[in-house]
C-alpha cells in the first residue's frame, strides 16, 4: 500500500479547517502546559521535602510547602481554561457544519448528479461530526505527550545532565520505531472511509428503493454489494486495529525498558555518590512523563492520521469550485418584497449603461444580441445556444427561441432531445458554452442565481416536497407569505379542497418526499408554491405528464390559471396541454427542427405532425 508522507501543507490545509480558533489552540497548549507544571511542581517538592527531611532544613521543608500551594492554585486554573476549551470547541463545531454546508448549497447542479446523496451526507454528517471528536480528544492525544514528555526531558536534563542525555537517546529511538510502524495507518485509514462510503450509499439505495428490492430478486444485489462492502471495511478495520497493537506493543515495551534503565542508572549512581538521592527521586517523578511520552507517542500519530483523512473528505466539498456571482443588476420584479443587498446602492450595483445603448460609431454581434434583449423587456430570448455536459458531445447546437411577454411557447420532441437541458439553463443550473440567453430584458450574466431565480416560477415533472407541512412547503415558494396567502394559493390550484380532507388540513405532515400524497395531490401543492412565488416567468417541465387522466385535468386547470399573464414555457410530451400555445418549438437532436403554432405544424406534417399522430390529436 502506497506510504504517503505528511507533509507541512497538508496541516496548513487542515488548520485552515478551523476558523476563529486562536483561544481553542491557546486552551489546547496550555492544557498539557499546566499538566507538566503540575507534574514538575510535585516532582520539586519530592526533591526538597526529602532532602529537607534528611538534612533537618527548615528553609526547605517551607520551600517544599509553597510549591504544594502552586499545584493547588494552578490547578483550580485548569478548571477554568477547559471549560474554555470545551466552549471553543462548539464554537468551531457551529461555523464548520455551517461553512461546509454553505459551500454545498452553492455547488453547481452538476457536481450532485456527478456524487451520490449518500456521499455527501456522509461527509456532512459523519465525517464533520468525526471532527469535533479531533478537537476533543485526537489534538491533544498529539499535543500532550509532546509537550509534557519534551519538557519533563528538558527539566531532567536540567536535574542530572547525564540521565538527561540519556533519556533523550532512548526517547529518540523509540519516536523513530514507533513512526516507522506507523506508516501504513493513513493508507488504512483511507480504505476504510471508501469502503464506509460504500456502505452509506448502497444502504441509501436500499432504504430509498425498499418497494423494488423486496419485489424483484435481481434488485437484491444492492444488499449483497452492502454485504460485500461491509465485510471489505471489517477486514480493513482489522488490519488496521492489529497495525495499531504492534505500535501500542512497542510503545508499552519502550515506556517500561526506559524506566527500568533509568531506575537502575540512578540507584547506582547514588549508591556511587554522583546524585543525591531527592534529585533521583525527582527524576523518576518526571521520568512518568516520559514514559507516558513514549507510550503514547505511536497513537498521537495514528490520531494525527486520523485527523487528516477526514480533512481530506471534508475538504472533498470544499475544494470543489462553487457556482459564481454572474454580476450584479436591478431587477423589474412584482413580487420581490426587498431588493437583494447588491441593490441598496445604485452607483455601486449598476456597473455600466445597458448594452442596447449603443454609440454611434456601430455595433457588434454582441450589441445586437442585446438590443434584442432590451427589445423582449419581460420575455426569454435564447440566440444561438450551444451546451454539452461534458465538454464534447452538444445536448444544444444553435438553438434560438424567442417567448414574448405574458405569451406561451412550448418544447416538443422526443427524450433526451435537450427540452430539459434549457429550462436548467434558464434556471441557472448550468451555463452555456457559446450563445447567450436573456431574461427580463437583461443577459443571464448581468444576475446572480438568487437573483434569476426569484423571477422565475417552476414546476417539474416530480414536485419534491418536503418533510414538513403542506403548508410549509407551499411557503417554500415565498417565504414572508401569510397563512391567508398560503390558503388562496391552495384555492387557486385546486388543492384546497383535498388538503381540508385531512384531518389536520395545512398542517398534514407529507412525509418523506411527499410519499403520503398522491401524485396529482403533490403537483398540485407544487403549482400553488408556484402561485404563491407570483414570479413573472413560468417554467412547466413535463408538469401533466405521470398523471392519470383525472388528476391531470384538476392540475391542468390550476396550470392554466396559473399562466395568466405570466411569460411561459413549457415542456409537454402529451401535445394536449400545448394546443395553445403561442409558439411551439419542435427539438430534435439539440436543433431547433420546426416552430410554430399546433395547426400550422400538424397540417404542415414533419416531426411534430407524426408526434401528433401518435397521441391521437
Amino acid at each position: 500500500m502506497k506510504q504517503e508522507r505528511i507533509t507541512v501543507v497538508h496541516l496548513k490545509k487542515y488548520f485552515s479547517l478551523f476558523e476563529k480558533a486562536g483561544l481553542y489552540w491557546c486552551c489546547l497548549l496550555l492544557i498539557p502546559c499546566i499538566e507538566v507544571m503540575i507534574s514538575a511542581a510535585n516532582a520539586l517538592f519530592y526533591q526538597k521535602i526529602i532532602n529537607a527531611v534528611t538534612a533537618s532544613d527548615m528553609r526547605l521543608f517551607y520551600r517544599a510547602l509553597r510549591l504544594a500551594a502552586v499545584v493547588l492554585a494552578v490547578s483550580m486554573a485548569r478548571v477554568l481554561v477547559t471549560y474554555l476549551y470545551m466552549y471553543q470547541i462548539r464554537q468551531i463545531m457551529a461555523r464548520l457544519r455551517l461553512r461546509v454546508m454553505g459551500h454545498l448549497f452553492r455547488l453547481p447542479l452538476s457536481y450532485f448528479e456527478g456524487h451520490h446523496t449518500a456521499d455527501s451526507i456522509q461527509k456532512l454528517c459523519f465525517h464533520v461530526e468525526d471532527i469535533k471528536n479531533s478537537l476533543a480528544n485526537r489534538h491533544s492525544r498529539v499535543i500532550q505527550p509532546i509537550i509534557m514528555g519534551g519538557a519533563a526531558i528538558v527539566i531532567i536534563l536540567a536535574l542530572d545532565f547525564r540521565i538527561g542525555l540519556l533519556v533523550l537517546v532512548l526517547s529518540l529511538v523509540s519516536v523513530r520505531i514507533n513512526m516507522v510502524l506507523s506508516a501504513p495507518l493513513r493508507g488504512m485509514a483511507v480504505t476504510i472511509q471508501k469502503f464506509f462510503t460504500a456502505c452509506t450509499i448502497c444502504l441509501t439505495d436500499i432504504l430509498a428503493g425498499i418497494d423494488v428490492v423486496k419485489m424483484f430478486p435481481g434488485a437484491r444485489g444492492m444488499v449483497e454489494k452492502y454485504t460485500d462492502a461491509n465485510e471489505k471495511m471489517a477486514v480493513s478495520t482489522m488490519k488496521r486495529f492489529r497495525r495499531m497493537s504492534d505500535v501500542m506493543a512497542v510503545e508499552w515495551a519502550s515506556g517500561f525498558l526506559c524506566n527500568i534503565v533509568i531506575l537502575l542508572i540512578g540507584v547506582f549512581m547514588s549508591f556511587a555518590g554522583l546524585v543525591d538521592f531527592g534529585t533521583v527521586v525527582a527524576i523518576l517523578s518526571l521520568q512518568g512523563m516520559v514514559a507516558f511520552f513514549l507510550s503514547n507517542i505511536g497513537s498521537a500519530w495514528g490520531c494525527l492520521i486520523d485527523c487528516l483523512v477526514l480533512s481530506d473528505r471534508v475538504f472533498e466539498i470544499l475544494d470543489e469550485p462553487f457556482q459564481p456571482e454572474l454580476g450584479c443588476v436591478r431587477l423589474k420584479s412584482v413580487h420581490v418584497q426587498s431588493e437583494p443587498d447588491c441593490v441598496q446602492s445604485e452607483p455601486d450595483c449598476v456597473q455600466s449603461e445597458p448594452d442596447c445603448v449603443r454609440s454611434e460609431s456601430g455595433q457588434t454581434d454582441d450589441a445586437e444580441m442585446n438590443r434584442g434583449l432590451c427589445d423582449k423587456d419581460g420575455g426569454i430570448l435564447i440566440n444561438n445556444a450551444v451546451f454539452s455536459y461534458d465538454g464534447s458531445e452538444k445536448v444544444l447546437d444553435g438553438v434560438d427561441i424567442v417567448v414574448d411577454e405574458g405569451k406561451m411557447a412550448a418544447l416538443v420532441g422526443e427524450s433526451g432531445g435537450g427540452k430539459s437541458t434549457i429550462v436548467k439553463l434558464l434556471l441557472g443550473f448550468y451555463s452555456l458554452d457559446s450563445g447567450n440567453i436573456g431574461v427580463l430584458g437583461k443577459q443571464m450574466s448581468d444576475y446572480t442565481p438568487e437573483q434569476l431565480r426569484e423571477n422565475i416560477a417552476y414546476v417539474p415533472q416530480d414536485a419534491y416536497l418536503f418533510t414538513t407541512s403542506i403548508k410549509e412547503n407551499i411557503r417554500y415558494g415565498r417565504l414572508g407569505a401569510s397563512d391567508e396567502e398560503v390558503v388562496e394559493a391552495a384555492r387557486r390550484a385546486y388543492a384546497h379542497d383535498f388538503i381540508m380532507s385531512f384531518p389536520n388540513g395545512y398542517d398534514t405532515m407529507v412525509g418523506e418526499r411527499g410519499e403520503s400524497l398522491s401524485g396529482g395531490q403533490r403537483q398540485r401543492i407544487a403549482i400553488a408554491r408556484a402561485f404563491i412565488r407570483n414570479a413573472p416567468i413560468l417554467l412547466l417541465d413535463e408538469a401533466t405528464s405521470a398523471l392519470d387522466s383525472e388528476s391531470e385535468q384538476l392540475v391542468q386547470k390550476g396550470i392554466e390559471d396559473l399562466m395568466g399573464g405570466r411569460t411561459t414555457l413549457v415542456v409537454a410530451h402529451r401535445l394536449s396541454t400545448i394546443e395553445k400555445a403561442d409558439m411551439i418549438y419542435v427539438i430534435e437532436n439539440g436543433k431547433i427542427c420546426e416552430k410554430g403554432k399546433h395547426a400550422e405544424l400538424v397540417e404542415r406534417g414533419g416531426v411534430y405532425g407524426r408526434l401528433a399522430a401518435l397521441s391521437g390529436r
